[in-house]
């Protein structure tokens, strides 16, 4: 048996040695370099990026607030989404392992124990010879229960085996399999990698809708102030007989009005913390917010030019792996119209006694090699390469139209972000100048010399370009944080 086993060993060296060198001249070469991309790249920005310190620590904390720090990091420990992220990776893991799995050899072992019992009754003259020469010796009687008797033989067999399957990968088509498999995992590892940051972007851009709701129904319970106010007086004028009861309808108008625009907002305020609390895996009673302002300093954004894109951003990296894989599929679907050498074989020990199967003297053993080469299948595998040429052509083309939508969605960003700085500044001295006109307003309307109406709409305007202001505020650090998902950079 020890000479068995050095037969084997020696031919499986043999075997693994040549398998080695075949593959080193086998592994097709799939990088997908720029230069293969039919896509203009300019060396700036249309729009240039907005001049900020170095990026430093984390993104959020340039926002002063310790809720949304907390907020994140619940959101990042508890939210169901981000965990299904983890999950998916996961499988997609998994998927790769079995994908890959079929470059190497597959050994399985065994073991069993089976007992047959024959009777020779069924076996005709046997049983009579047999049942003759029993009966020299006997009476007639004994002679008549021996004819009746059946006789028995029974054999245990035990078996203990390994058998080795395995296909010489001789044409490389299971290792491009098998990279093909890992590429596509590392595509959908940068994939998931962009989902979890666009995931947390998206719940902290929430975040600061909620805190707008916030800032927004305070100015509602503003104007419901104000508006009580002006109804106040208007009352006591109107109840001494110096206001018709024409002001006196009007201010009590829009002090109903008022109490409608106050419980629209609180409504919204409370779902907003809802899907707030929902998203870092906290039961939604809708009070996540209470007491916010929305900040004036925004994150920084690092000095990025377009190429930088094709390494920054995880969706980009995983358009260039989901590529590359897709070339290597194609190399292997052409491999498979040539022949393909398998290895078999199988080694163990047969014995009719259990205790005997772990004892050389009873081994047996066999190897033999196949040689199968497609004759004829109906065009089945020239069309399955032709199927795998157009997919790669296709991913050539989603990666084209990824690259132009990720500089187009820079572009608007920066544009956008040039834009709402503008905004708000003129805003901002509309909401001074509003004021001022409301103010002057009432002064006049106590001197008699304009309306209440001029008073109501006034106070209306100003509250208006107020909530304006929060708007654009909010919409410059939503902005913001689209920008800084757009650049990519660090995700984790």
């Amino acid at each position: 048996m020890n000479k068995v086993n050095l037969i084997i060993k020696s031919e499986m060296n043999m075997i693994i040695i040549l398998f080695i060198a075949l593959l080193s001249g086998c592994a097709s070469n799939t990088l997908v370099k720029v230069d293969d991309i039919d896509v203009q790249m300019p060396k700036i920005w249309q729009t240039s990026i907005p001049s900020s310190e170095k990026v430093t620590g984390k993104w959020w904390e340039i926002f002063n607030d310790d809720d949304l720090e907390s907020f994140i990091l619940d959101f990042q420990k508890n939210s169901p989404d981000l965990q299904s992220i983890i999950d998916n990776k996961n499988m997609a893991y998994q998927s790769s392992k079995i994908n890959s799995a079929g470059i190497f050899p597959s050994l399985n072992g065994s073991i069993s124990a089976d007992t047959s019992v024959q009777n020779l009754s069924g076996f005709g003259a046997i049983g009579s010879f047999l049942d003759s020469q029993s009966g020299e010796d006997d009476s007639s009687s004994q002679n008549s229960e021996s004819s009746n008797e059946v006789i028995s033989f029974g054999n245990t067999t035990a078996r203990l085996g390994l058998s080795l399957q395995w296909e010489l990968d001789i044409w490389g088509r299971l290792l491009n399999g098998r990279k093909a498999a890992q590429k596509n995992y590392e595509a959908i590892s940068y994939d998931l990698s962009y989902i979890g940051f666009s995931t947390i972007i998206r719940a902290t851009q929430s975040y600061f809708q909620a805190v707008e709701a916030y800032g927004q129904m305070m100015i509602s319970q503003e104007s419901y102030d104000s508006f009580l106010e002006i109804r106040d007086l208007v009352k006591d004028r109107y109840e001494r007989g110096l206001k018709s009861s024409l002001d006196y309808r009007l201010a009590e108008t829009s002090v109903s009005t008022s109490k409608v625009l106050i419980e629209s907002r609180t409504l919204q305020l409370k779902s907003l913390n809802r899907r707030l609390e929902i998203l870092s895996g906290k039961y939604p009673k809708g009070d996540l917010i209470t007491g916010k302002t929305l900040p004036v300093s925004l994150p920084n954004i690092e000095s990025v030019i377009p190429a930088d894109l094709l390494t920054r951003r995880p969706d980009i990296r995983s358009l260039f792996l989901k590529t590359e894989s897709e070339g290597l599929l194609l190399a292997q679907a052409k491999r498979n119209l040539l022949p393909g050498i398998s290895l078999n074989g199988s080694i163990g020990t047969s014995a009719q006694k259990l205790e005997d199967i772990f004892k050389d003297d009873y081994g047996i053993w066999n190897m033999g090699y196949s040689l199968t080469a497609p004759i004829f299948n109906a065009g089945r595998l020239r069309a399955a390469a032709n199927l795998q040429e157009s997919a790669q052509n296709k991913s050539k083309k989603d990666l084209l139209k990824g690259l132009l939508n990720a500089f187009s969605e820079v572009e608007q960003l920066l544009e956008l972000d040039k834009s709402l700085l503008i905004q708000q500044g003129a805003i901002n001295d509309a909401v001074q100048h509003s004021l001022d006109a409301y103010n002057l307003s009432k002064e006049r309307y106590d001197k008699g010399v304009t309306t209440l109406e001029s008073v109501l709409n006034t106070q209306r305007q100003y509250n208006d370009i107020r909530s304006q202001y929060l708007t654009l505020s909010r919409q410059r650090i939503e902005n913001r944080l689209s920008l800084i998902l757009a650049l990519g950079g660090d995700t984790n």
